[in-house]
């Protein structure tokens, strides 16, 4: 008969996801030799190598694999319960794990800095990242909401519009373009284009809208590098507007006129088809009726 703790899982489940025994007793605040007995005994009590260690690199085995999903399942149903008892003894706490895209880091921080104000006994764990990263987050039960541009449509996922986000043309301030009253996409079709990694909401966007057909291979990861490329006189970026309001106000970069630019495009507040923990449920709504 195979058995184990909650004290096992937990650890299990924090070395496989941070690859490390020592971040791993960090986060749980135990020592590392405690973790690494924890994994030890689960090991020799379900009687199979769970992780395989090569020098610093960790990673699970084959049944390992299996445990590790069922220890998120444990784990997340028991931090929803705990949540739970929490919120129902004191509404006004409870912790929130958000993850959103880059995109909407113009505007977030500022949202969930009025969201504490208005309910300083929460706690929230905020990740920014790309599109690919918050779907696996999504798959996974790893966050409670996700921030983001184009949901997927192939996944059971509730999602709400909450805020436009108008994707422009970005050039520096010298671009010849910039005298035409009006560019056409052909005549995009002939400039150095600074596009986003495949799989990006920004460029799956801007592809099924424009037909438009990214013609170099400069593929940056980030909006902040994006916009540094375009002042630098790169080429011809796509960002959201709302992330480049100082920036043009400023003139170090101008808005390029172009057909079928803007874009509008909403934001969209993403959650599994679970129940929300009352604060979660509380951010998404104070985050709905701040747009």
């Amino acid at each position: 008969m195979i058995n184990y703790t909650l004290k096992q899982l937990y650890s299990f489940e924090a070395v496989i996801r941070l690859s490390s025994f020592t971040k791993a007793s960090k986060e749980l605040n135990i020592t590392q030799p405690a973790v690494y007995m924890q994994i030890q005994q689960l090991q020799k009590n379900i009687g199979s190598y769970l992780v395989n260690i090569k020098g610093k690199s960790i990673h699970p085995t084959f049944i390992g694999k299996k445990l590790y999903q069922t220890c998120l399942e444990v784990i997340n149903k028991l931090e929803q319960t705990k949540s739970d008892i929490e919120q129902t003894l004191d509404p006004d706490s409870g912790h929130l794990q958000i993850a959103v895209a880059t995109t909407t880091n113009s505007f977030i921080s500022r949202v969930l800095a009025k969201f504490k104000r208005q309910y300083p006994k929460m706690t929230f764990h905020l990740e920014v990242t790309n599109r690919k990263l918050l779907l696996e987050k999504l798959n996974n039960n790893e966050t409670d909401l996700v921030v983001m541009g184009e949901p997927p449509s192939d996944m059971p996922l509730i999602t709400q519009p909450f805020m436009e986000n108008p994707l422009i043309a970005i050039v520096h301030p010298k671009h010849p373009l910039l005298a035409n009253n009006h560019n056409t996409i052909k005549t995009l079709m002939h400039e150095t284009l600074i596009t986003r990694e495949q799989g990006s909401g920004t460029r799956i966007t801007i592809e099924r809208i424009t037909g438009m057909q990214f013609n170099s291979n400069i593929e940056i990861n980030s909006n902040e590098v994006t916009i540094k490329a375009v002042q630098a006189g790169l080429g011809i970026g796509f960002v959201s507007k709302h992330t480049v309001k100082l920036e043009l106000q400023s003139g170090i970069i101008k808005q390029l006129n172009v057909e079928k630019f803007p874009i509008t495009r909403h934001w969209h507040v993403v959650h599994n088809n679970n129940k929300l923990s009352p604060i979660a449920k509380r951010f998404k709504a104070f985050i709905i009726a701040s747009s």
